[in-house]
């Protein structure tokens, strides 16, 4: 058993999926600004667009900033509803063997029981599988979401900012590491030339 954020998953593979959402909520929350309430709720309309979330973490966390926005002077209406996909099993198919089953059972309880294990054994293997993939492609897709979200953010930032101090930082940090080498440069070269007139004097 799993347990993410006061979920507990019984399933390892959706218990996997459900460490992966946190992990893309707790990165997507350093990049959010929640007094931005147009750029969160831009952001928070693409994440339900795309189903980026599929375990009960992320839909915990899209209900709370569609909470937030409800709250705020966003327009109730152009907030999107969050889908839940629900998965439905084979039931149809059990209810069908289990009377073909309790048909048979007066000559042979316990192949029936036999049976029953094995569709259940089956159907947990197939169930598995499912999943499993289901959470590789769910992976692969909230990291290329996360990146076009971050990408559309920045984007928004860059708009309403005349003033770029992360550029500025960035200038300062290759100036000084330009520095760095040309001092470090000197430093062997002024080695070179003393081993050299060592070498010199021992001549």
């Amino acid at each position: 058993m799993i347990t993410v954020s006061g979920f507990a998953f019984e399933d390892p593979a959706t218990g996997e999926e459900a460490l992966k959402e946190q992990e893309a909520i707790e990165y997507v929350n350093k990049q959010l600004n929640f007094e931005d309430t147009k750029s969160l709720l831009a952001l928070y309309n693409q994440m339900v667009t795309r189903r980026m979330f599929h375990t009960e973490v992320g839909f915990s966390y899209l209900k709370s900033i569609q909470d937030y926005l409800m709250k705020s002077d966003v327009d109730p209406a152009v907030i999107e509803s969050i889908p839940v996909a629900a998965y439905e099993g084979n039931d149809k198919m059990d209810s069908g063997n289990s009377s073909d089953n309790s048909n048979n059972s007066s000559r042979d309880k316990n192949a029936g029981r036999r049976n029953d294990d094995v569709k259940a054994k089956n159907r947990e293997r197939k169930l598995i599988e499912k999943n499993k993939k289901l959470t590789k492609l769910s992976v692969s897709f909230i990291v290329v979401s996360i990146v076009l979200v971050i990408t559309i953010v920045a984007m928004f930032i860059i708009a309403n900012t005349s003033d770029n101090p992360t550029i500025v930082n960035y200038e300062e940090v290759i100036q000084n590491k330009y520095a760095s080498w040309e001092q470090d440069l000197q430093r062997r070269e002024a080695e070179v030339e003393k081993k050299e007139k060592a070498l010199k004097i021992n001549k």
